[in-house]
């Protein structure tokens, strides 16, 4: 099972707002694969957009990347954000900081069952 977390600068700790990530973590399993960087972070994410379809399509040009992986963990994810990831197949799962802080920590809990 390939897993999705949305991580800060420091490239484990989960973030509050996925598209605000610095970058999408993805593991297979318990085991890590490889960062991809979001293009809205850092300056990238401009509301500019004319509406609410082409906002969408925005974050799904960062997200297409993540085709072929199974579910995102997530602690809040905003409506044009939740399509873009939809659209490419993920499942979303919501976490709290309870779940863990960094990317190893929640993946482990999610593994063993207790999310």
């Amino acid at each position: 099972m390939k897993i999705v977390l949305a991580v800060d600068e420091d490239k484990r700790t989960i973030v509050k707002r996925t598209g605000q990530s610095a970058y999408f973590a993805i593991y297979e399993d318990e085991k890590f694969l490889e960062l991809i960087p979001n293009n809205h972070h850092d300056g990238g994410h401009h509301h500019s957009h004319d509406s609410h379809e082409e906002h969408t399509n925005s974050h799904r040009k960062d997200v297409e990347a993540l085709k072929g992986c199974d579910i995102i963990l997530v602690r809040a994810v905003g409506e044009n954000m939740k399509e873009a990831l939809e659209s490419v197949g993920l499942t979303i799962k919501k976490i709290r900081e309870k779940h863990g802080v960094s990317a190893d920590e929640v993946v482990k809990n999610f593994l063993a069952g207790n999310i």
